[in-house]
């Protein structure tokens, strides 16, 4: 029996933990649990683990290990104390495998509380939709006269539309569908509330973008015909136990009947009212429709 608990049980419980890790690795399910970022090291602990039950199956064990009575595992020096250490490191993990879900619920939504007005997300550094920067002139590349000054002849009014060109080679950076509208993430219409520069590449543009329909409750100030839903994304910065619910208000002439975190797409107008006393992102649907999942549930 001591052979048994002291060399086949921890090789087992090493190919457990290992089979697991790379079970949620390949069949996609760490989307759920990690960003991007750390996905890679759940490969590399499951291949390690495996490596582990390897050594341990190949290699002789000392069975009298925790047999003697001076053994300082009191538990271990009992059949049923073994039994109960492995028990205690393969069922949850095993357990947990099979049972838990993929996705957040509903309850565990409201109980994170859902941001939609951008205030606790930390500003960004770059986004999406600014150009790159201009490469520095170098000495194989010496800026010319024609760089830096206006064109012989010119005048302030040939050099008008300067801005509006500007302007259309930003909004060139962003994403758009074959019908022309603006492909956002929740994030973006949050961070844009906050930017008055990146507000203006989406305010009173058409937008589409994709969530999971929440109700929104009206406020006190608002009247009865308020209708609101709640367009809302998952954000993880590391792992699910960081993650929270962020969300886009969408105005609607009729809240879809459809059930709670239903994914939909909503196609509108970007706008950006004024709400006690700061920008906030409501996006007036004119298209709400059923959709499938996005490929990465989660914004990062």
């Amino acid at each position: 029996m001591n052979k048994l608990f002291n060399r086949w049980l921890p090789c087992l419980t090493l190919a457990t933990w290992s089979g697991i890790l790379l079970y949620f690795y390949f069949s996609g399910r760490v989307a759920a649990l990690l960003a991007p970022t750390f996905r890679p090291y759940v490969l590399l602990a499951g291949i390690g683990l495996g490596v582990m039950a390897a050594i341990f199956l190949l290699t002789p064990a000392d069975t009298s290990c925790c047999s003697a009575a001076e053994c300082g595992h009191s538990i271990s020096r009992w059949r049923w104390g073994k039994i109960l250490t492995f028990s205690v490191l393969l069922l949850p993990m095993s357990v947990s495998a099979v049972v838990s879900p993929d996705s957040f619920g509903r309850a565990t939504i409201e109980n994170r509380g859902i941001d939609t007005d951008g205030s606790t997300l930390k500003p960004r550094k770059t986004t999406a939709t600014q150009p790159p920067e201009m490469p520095l002139p170098t000495k194989e590349t010496p800026p010319t006269d024609a760089a830096v000054s206006p064109p012989p002849g010119g005048s302030q009014a040939n050099q008008a539309p300067a801005a509006p060109a500007a302007a259309a080679l930003a909004s060139d950076y962003l994403q758009r569908t074959p019908e022309g509208n603006i492909v956002a993430e929740v994030l973006d219409l949050l961070y844009a509330a906050q930017d008055p520069a990146l507000r203006q590449d989406f305010d009173g543009k058409k937008v589409e973008l994709i969530g999971q329909l929440m109700p929104d409750k009206p406020k006190k100030t608002e009247s009865p015909s308020h209708k609101r839903f709640k367009a809302v994304r998952m954000f993880m910065s590391c792992c699910a136990a960081d993650a929270r619910p962020v969300a886009t208000l969408v105005e609607a002439d009729k809240i879809p009947d459809l059930p709670e975190m239903t994914w939909v797409r909503v196609i509108g107008t970007s706008t950006f009212p004024i709400e006690n006393g700061r920008p906030v992102a409501v996006l007036k649907a004119e298209r709400v429709e059923k959709t499938n999942p996005p490929t990465e549930t989660m914004l990062y």
